[in-house]
């Protein structure tokens, strides 16, 4: 959940002049998902999905590598990224580390969501991606709208019947919209992998989050007035940022941790300092800002619900004056839970709240690891050997 803020690459860089950095490094910065994918000898496929509301969606197919080609008949594994990600966050680590090469690796067709609003996704039938009726949206309509269509079009493309899901964060919180709103894809999900599960926030840690929360009101007119409707993915000029200031050898390269750490909770042993300007090159990816105001919402309600539009809207749109409230006992698909003991933003108590309302639950697995993060799902150095191995063995399981 690369939440809540957009990351801060403009540190001192007086006097540092273009980085001294590894080729490789540079070039994964600047490279999209699917050329990350080509350079490292995967194949890859890009498929416009269009929404039932008109989103042109960028989705991702890598449908097999080098020790397991291509092939019918593939299980199907979809995977979903956190807020103000994409893509990317399940490819960029490389092929020795992240969970796209793994699964494909291990004979899985692996498929790769981008939700509405990420540099992948940013187009519309007819609306403009400038205008503000373009970014009316929150992770509600990616749930209830996106994810589904998604899984269809998949579905279709490989005639299968059901797939497997996993998501990070918002990739998480996007299947329980999608369960609540339409409990028939509990037939097409042969199992939902959820790792750090994100629906209650009522014990959130995470400073930014907090902040929000505690000032929704004054954030939300501060937006509106600035007409700030959204979260620009990385520019050129960001990912050099990245590279000058985030390089080995750099003198503040540590600080480029500071915001994920003060949002996701601090883990320094887990961090590869040296694909820091990879990490910054991809996120942030983009999102609404709807999509971080519903969050903050439920930190300050207490309530998993749909958008707070205001009373007067709310009658308008949904017949009452609050919002009404997802249904947690249609997610009736095998759930199983990764969660970690120092994630701030799903802490293992709201995760535990989120178990004790699902009606089947599988699994839940806790990182054996005291100080694994909220981004160390996708990004720690040793995400497979202290998670991976154990979601993969579920996989096949449920395969």
């Amino acid at each position: 959940m690369r939440e809540f803020v957009t990351v801060a690459l403009l540190l001192v860089t007086v006097g540092l002049g273009y980085a001294q950095v590894h080729p490789d490094i540079a070039e994964d910065a600047y490279l999209d998902s699917l050329g990350l994918l080509r350079k490292y000898g995967y194949p890859a496929e890009e498929h416009i999905i269009e929404t039932d509301d008109g989103y042109l969606l960028g989705v991702h197919r890598c449908p097999g590598s080098p020790v397991s080609p291509p092939a019918t008949g593939k299980p199907v594994v979809l995977l979903q990224h956190g807020m103000l990600s994409s893509s990317a966050d399940y490819i960029l680590m490389g092929p020795q580390t992240s969970l796209v090469y793994m699964l494909a690796d291990a004979g899985f067709d692996v498929w790769m969501g981008n939700s509405r609003g990420n540099r992948y996704s940013n187009r519309h039938r007819s609306r403009n991606n400038q205008t503000q009726v373009f970014w009316d949206f929150s992770w509600h309509e990616v749930g209830s709208i996106d994810v589904p269509n998604v899984i269809d079009y998949i579905l279709a493309r490989t005639g299968q019947q059901r797939l497997q899901y996993v998501g990070h964060s918002q990739g998480t919180t996007v299947f329980w919209v999608m369960m609540s709103q339409h409990p028939y894809y509990n037939q097409r999900v042969k199992s939902a992998h959820l790792l750090a599960p994100a629906a209650y926030m009522h014990r959130t840690r995470s400073p930014y989050v907090i902040f929000l929360a505690a000032y929704l009101h004054t954030t939300e007119l501060m937006l509106q007035m600035m007409g700030t409707y959204y979260f620009a993915p990385t520019d050129e000029m960001d990912i050099q940022g990245g590279i000058n200031n985030c390089r080995d050898g750099a003198p503040f390269q540590q600080m480029c941790t500071i915001t994920t750490f003060l949002m996701a909770g601090f883990n320094s042993q887990e961090v590869n300092y040296t694909m820091l300007p990879v990490m910054h090159g991809h996120s942030p990816a983009g999102a609404s800002s709807m999509q971080m105001i519903h969050h903050a919402q439920t930190v300050r309600s207490h309530i998993f619900r749909q958008y707070d539009h205001g009373p007067t809207q709310n009658m308008i749109r949904y017949g009452s004056l609050t919002p009404p409230n997802y249904n947690l006992n249609n997610v009736q698909a095998p759930t199983l839970l990764y969660h970690s003991t120092n994630d701030w933003l799903a802490t293992p108590e709201d995760v535990l709240l989120l178990a004790s309302q699902l009606p089947n639950v599988h699994k839940r697995y806790l990182v054996p690891m005291h100080e694994f993060n909220h981004m160390d799902f996708v990004w720690a150095i040793n995400v497979r050997s202290l998670l991976y191995n154990e979601l993969l063995a579920d996989l096949r399981a449920y395969a």
